[in-house]
């Protein structure tokens, strides 16, 4: 733009209009003058010619032919005439419309069109016409007040999506003439502002299918020249730029706004009106994406136009997009996609599901220059440092998203006092580095809050049709409540299909597979990435080659970058993998390989990522990429030969059963209070992983290792990563078997007394108390029973072939009554109080948890102090265990394992016999031979070095597994930290021989 004039890009005509031919004999200026204008000072060719006379002029100027020196006269006299309140009626009915038309843009537009296709006037003639045109339209936009009972705005606007010929031109002449007349901008500001204002009532009141999109012909007029691109972008700052939801009020937020879903908190959803149609569901899926796919490039289209429009112009753009991404942070936090819309206050300041969504939509079609080939390196230009940086150094840095440093990141930052480390900052930032964040920010407010969403809709229509289920059992299907329930599902399904439409076109799901492959390419890179040739840039650029294991020495970029990347990762996997798992075959091994760099780097080493609750999601994001899985939906025709091949011909695939037991032992070693609900919730995706490891040849080999190495450690100071692994194994397990016992006797007895005719004399209240009691204790019984039977087939298969792990003198004693007392629950005379109906609802399987169970027992028979151990659990072992397991085994099928169920119980017997023989001799030991927590005959007593307490040393081994203090006082204490207490443990080895001798 020239220094000298800063209106001077209006000057340079922009557009491209392909100039419309006209054929016209040699005519008098008269002629031409009246068929671009309509009029004429001669009554006589008024009536032959249908035009409009201006008896006025003529009487004035005492003349009946026009020229160019009375047009002035005759065009303010003509325009005038469009007033309301002037004396002269127009009459529109006449068949020359341009001659009687009443709207002063329209006419002017007209006069301007017929005079770009005469070709027949001097040039200095044209020129001064077109003058008088196009200051008449300047003067109309500067004064519109001036011609009452007209709406220029709205005429303009009309003219603009029209996209007749030359209608480009005709508005950026009439700008450039309002700017000169005016010698400044605030009227032509104003005035696009006010267009905009209709353009966005426009859009407000139509849909996604409905969307009249000559409404881009206008956008594109004011982003094909500079400063009108400048003044568009400005006017479309919200009324309250402090809240989020002002940015669906503007022109860019109301096409963000055109969506599958509603527009605004509460509102109706208009697709999917027939939910139970499947045929019609499909078709409206189909032409719903078609659409989405047309709105959402358009939008593309038109932003990338404004981006290259100007560096001032991309400047005020992308902080539009990052003040809109700043003001809807609140769409972010955990409550918004948990707390009811009605009862949530920040659906109504922030944009919706759908405008978020499409923003995200956007932002990765932008990103697929760098994205869309991983390969290329591009994205190695994205630098990890942006978000390190504070808001007041932003414009200094060419950054445009706010509050971005006060993101947890993947590693602290360090802090003494009231000073806080300084972190890494580039010198200034590229726009792929700033796209690629925007990108990551709308999916965390965007399409992350819409899976979670998604997610929680679909347990909630789960529990619906329990419920419903439960209502046909008590009332009868045609009974009233039926009905209302059946009204509701209907409404949530209708909800449940269109946020799916949404979330799910393959367009989106394309750009995201191909950003979140790149993001882990690029994050991997980060991992490796420790020096720098200067602090001006801190991108890997290059491409490094990942060895395991990773370097000692860790990035401090990893101190800058948002672990909200991580949650967009894991979160679209689990998208996937719920609703659309064929993507990933259609994607392919190659954008998957990244993927599962990314999640063994980050999920496996606490150096690179601090927080073992995220650690713990990227386990989830793991199971996620398994080829197969027991509650993948219907319509994968494509196998899961490319997710297959991740854990067969992964370059790091043997990585992943040591980085997977690490954060599953991980999350229990935090330090940190972690709910039990939520700790299992993390091991729960776990479990179905190792399970699947298992069944590989090369992945077992990593468990048998572990193993080993556990075997040849055990008194080691620092517990080895298996012994820690296999006791919080059966932790779970005796956790929650036991809370599954107990939920279901309450099942049985709630279901007892509703099936007697109990509820029946309550209130309408206490009945939909019990039955919301009820449905809450059968989802724990439920949770507790599916996560309970995957941690004793975990059990089953490590102990398959690996058992002196499990046989040791720390675990032994845990196992052996884990095993006896549910044994006992599942086939002893209490197994009644666990019949409930619909016992399969809650996952409850008891036979199937007694024939794992069963295999245990023969898995550990050959050990010693395994049978020895079972016989001497006095809570739950008898000598008729195993007789009434072996009853069930027969009843289910389970007859192979009976002989080798009789070894173990003979040989437990056999132990259990010479036991007693020699604890005879042990009778009346002192107090203080016996260990204070087991109460049993110490054999290797050590002292506790803060509490001073003696315990036998298998007991503090066995209790510090779980939890590293002393039990006493709670005070952090380690194995190497015990000392040897010499002298008791002489004087007990010389009592227990004195005993033997007597």
């Amino acid at each position: 733009m020239s220094d000298l004039n800063p209106f001077s890009a209006l000057f340079n005509d922009n557009s491209a209009i392909t100039n419309t031919s006209s054929k016209s004999k040699e005519l008098s200026v008269n002629d031409i003058l009246e068929d671009i204008f309509g009029f004429t000072l001669n009554p006589d060719h008024s009536r032959s010619k249908d035009l409009l006379y201006l008896e006025e002029v003529r009487n004035v100027h005492d003349k009946i032919e026009l020229d160019v020196s009375l047009l002035h006269y005759a065009l303010f006299e003509r325009l005038f005439m469009c007033n309301e309140n002037s004396e002269l009626k127009l009459n529109p009915n006449k068949d020359n419309s341009h001659a009687y038309e009443t709207k002063v843009l329209n006419y002017l537009y007209t006069a301007y069109k017929k005079l770009k296709g005469n070709k027949t006037l001097k040039p200095e003639d044209e020129n001064e016409i077109n003058e008088k045109i196009i200051q008449n339209v300047a003067t109309a936009i500067i004064q519109p007040d001036i011609y009452s009972g007209q709406n220029i705005d709205s005429e303009m606007v009309y003219i603009l999506k029209q996209a007749g010929d030359y209608y480009v031109t005709f508005f950026i002449e009439a700008s450039r003439q309002a700017l000169v007349e005016e010698n400044g901008k605030e009227s032509l500001l104003t005035f696009i502002g006010s267009m905009n204002k209709i353009i966005t009532k426009e859009l407000v009141d139509t849909t996604l299918i409905s969307i009249d999109y000559s409404v881009f012909n206008y956008l594109d007029v004011l982003v094909s020249n500079e400063l009108l691109a400048d003044l568009f972008i400005k006017s479309c700052t919200p009324g309250r730029t402090h809240a989020g939801s002002e940015y669906a009020a503007t022109p860019i937020g109301a096409l963000f706004n055109l969506s599958v879903l509603p527009k605004v908190p509460g509102g109706k959803y208009v697709h999917y009106t027939d939910p139970m149609d499947q045929t019609g569901n499909s078709r409206a899926e189909g032409i719903l994406w078609t659409n989405l796919d047309r709105i959402n490039q358009s939008i593309h289209s038109f932003l990338l136009c404004l981006l290259k429009s100007s560096p001032n112009v991309k400047n005020d753009t992308l902080k539009w997009l990052g003040d809109c991404l700043k003001c809807n942070a609140h769409r972010g936090k955990i409550w918004n996609s948990q707390a009811p819309p009605e009862l949530n206050p920040a659906n109504y300041t922030v944009v919706t599901d759908g405008f978020m969504i499409n923003m995200c939509n956007v932002l990765l079609r932008m990103c697929q220059p760098f994205c869309s080939n991983f390969k290329d390196n591009k994205i190695l230009k994205v630098d990890p440092t942006y978000c390190a940086v504070p808001n007041e150094k932003l414009e200094a840095k060419n950054i445009h998203m706010e509050d971005l440093s006060s993101e947890t990141c993947f590693l602290p930052v360090a802090s003494n006092e009231d000073l806080e480390e300084e972190r890494l900052m580039a010198t200034s930032y590229n726009f792929i580095t700033e796209c690629f964040y925007m990108a990551h920010k709308a999916i965390d407010l965007g399409y992350r809050v819409g899976v979670d969403k998604l997610i929680r809709q679909n347990h909630e229509m789960g529990r619906m049709e329990r419920a419903f289920n439960d209502a046909v059992h008590q009332s009868g299907s045609n009974s009233d409540l039926v009905g209302t329930i059946r009204e509701r599902m209907n409404e949530e399904l209708t909800k449940y299909l269109s946020l799916k439409c949404q979330l799910s076109d393959p367009i989106l799901m394309k750009s995201m597979f191909d950003f979140i492959s790149a993001t882990s390419y690029w994050a991997s890179q980060v991992a490796v990435r420790d020096v720098f040739s200067d602090n001006s840039c801190y991108s890997p650029l290059k491409e490094s080659l990942i060895i395991f294991p990773l370097s000692h020495k860790i990035p401090n970029t990893l101190k800058c970058i948002p672990e909200f990347l991580v949650e967009n990762i894991v979160s679209f996997l689990v998208f996937v993998r719920r609703f659309t798992p064929k993507s990933f075959e259609e994607q392919g091994y190659e954008k998957l390989s990244p993927i599962l760099t990314f999640i063994l780097i980050y999920m496996g080493s606490q150096h690179h990522m601090k927080n073992p609750h995220v650690r713990a999601r990227l386990a989830e994001g793991l199971e996620s990429l398994l080829p197969f899985h027991k509650d993948e939906p219907p319509g994968n025709n494509l196998g899961g030969y490319q997710r297959q091949m991740l854990f067969t011909q992964h370059p790091h695939k043997l990585k992943i059963v040591v980085n997977l037991m690490d954060v599953f032992v991980g999350i229990e070693m935090t330090g940190q209070s972690v709910e039990f609900e939520q700790k299992f919730n993390y091991r729960r995706p776990m479990y179905t992983v190792f399970d699947y490891l298992w069944e590989l040849p090369d992945h077992r080999k990593c468990f048998q290792k572990l193993a080993e190495e556990a075997e040849q450690n055990m008194e080691a100071v620092n517990p080895p990563l298996f012994l820690k692994f296999a006791n919080l194994l059966i932790n779970d397990a005796i956790f929650l078997l036991d809370e599954a016992l107990a939920n279901m006797a309450k099942l049985k007895e709630m279901q007892q007394a509703q099936d007697n005719g109990e509820w029946a004399n309550l209130n309408v209240r206490d009945r939909t108390q019990n039955i919301t009691y009820m449905h809450h204790t059968g989802n724990l019984a439920r949770f507790d029973n599916i996560l309970g039977r995957d941690t004793i087939i975990a059990l089953e298969k490590l102990t398959s072939k690996i058992t002196i792990v499990f046989t040791h003198s720390t675990m032994v004693d845990r196992i052996a009554s884990m095993l006896n007392y549910f044994l006992l629950n599942l086939v002893g005379p209490n197994k009644k109080n666990f019949k409930v109906r619909d016992a399969k609802d809650y996952h409850f399987d008891p036979a199937g948890t007694v024939l794992e169970i069963c295999k245990i027992y023969v898995n550990l028979k050959d050990s010693d102090a395994f049978c020895l151990a079972v016989s001497q659990d006095g809570r739950s072992y008898s000598p008729s265990l195993f007789p009434l397991a072996e009853d069930v085994l027969i009843r289910i099928g389970g007859g192979t394992l009976i002989g080798e169920l009789k070894e173990v119980a003979d040989k437990v017997a056999e132990k259990a016999k010479e036991y007693k023989a020699n604890e005879e001799a042990m009778m009346e030991a002192p107090e203080h031979f016996l260990d204070p927590i087991m109460s049993t005959l110490m054999t290797d007593p050590v002292i506790l070095p803060s509490s001073k307490q003696t315990v036998d040393r298998t007991t503090i081994a066995r209790h510090l597994l779980s939890d590293q203090t002393d039990p006493f006082n709670r005070s952090p204490l380690s194995m190497d930290q015990v000392i040897p207490n010499i002298e008791l443990s002489e004087e007990i080895r010389r009592w227990i021989q004195q005993r033997k001798e007597n």
